[in-house]
């Protein structure tokens, strides 16, 4: 634990002696006056605090699908919208997508991949089902260049969702410094190497473009409490 950690914990603990915690008044009024000299000595603010007492946690999904080939494409949307990490798999071997990031953000982040997952897993089956006639590679063809369309599309729309003038520029340097840190604690070091191009010049890339248009998101934003998959 850093220095300023082991600060932002003390000037926690200090909020915490309130009257409606059970101290006096003038116990509350003394750790209240030490919080604003701790702020001020260490130039920290309350939201600082309140950020490095946040954990950290690291997630991992594997996949053995045509489906989960594509991911983390839909990943890469995601890490850039919420701001946690990610890397995936290297070529050959099995597909995977990993969050590292504070714990809640890592949930989110898996929930939204799960949402996606969901999504397209559900339209290439009814793919699947309208394609069962033709010959095996033809198929292929056509489901690979669908999956394409609809992962690049939900990157995007992913994307889209970050706000274009985040709030708390400071905070958003802290918390990546922090997340920096924790990752190279762990000894990890992400290194992305060169992504399979996507099959847009195939006609069933515009449709499982299309097809991604229609996968609400919202229920990502808000978590693994809000509603299941909904599509439009």
């Amino acid at each position: 634990m850093t220095d300023k950690s082991k600060i932002a914990a003390r000037i926690r603990a200090l909020r915490q002696k309130t009257v409606e915690n059970g101290c006096t008044e003038e116990e509350a009024a003394t750790a209240a006056v030490m919080v604003a000299d701790l702020l001020a000595k260490y130039n920290l603010s309350v939201e600082e605090c309140d950020l490095r007492e946040n954990e950290f946690s690291r997630s991992e999904q594997v996949f053995d699908d045509p489906v989960g080939e594509r991911l983390w494409k839909v990943a890469d949307g995601i890490a850039y919208m919420i701001g946690v990490k990610y890397w995936s798999s290297r070529p050959g071997e099995k597909p995977s997508v990993s969050f590292f990031g504070f714990d809640h953000e890592v949930e989110i982040a898996g929930y939204m991949l799960d949402i996606c997952r969901a999504a397209m897993l559900h339209y290439s089956d009814q793919l699947a089902h309208e394609l069962r006639l033709m010959r095996p590679s033809l198929r292929r063809r056509k489901t690979h260049a669908f999956l394409d369309g609809m992962a690049d599309r939900l990157r995007r729309r992913i994307r889209d969702l970050k706000p274009k003038q985040p709030t708390g520029k400071g905070l958003v340097v802290l918390r990546d410094s922090l997340i920096e840190a924790a990752m190279e604690d762990e000894g990890l070091n992400i290194k992305q190497g060169s992504a399979r191009s996507s099959r847009d010049y195939e006609p069933d890339y515009g449709r499982g473009v299309a097809a991604a248009d229609n996968v609400a998101l919202n229920q990502g934003v808000g978590g693994p409490d809000a509603d299941t998959l909904r599509l439009r």
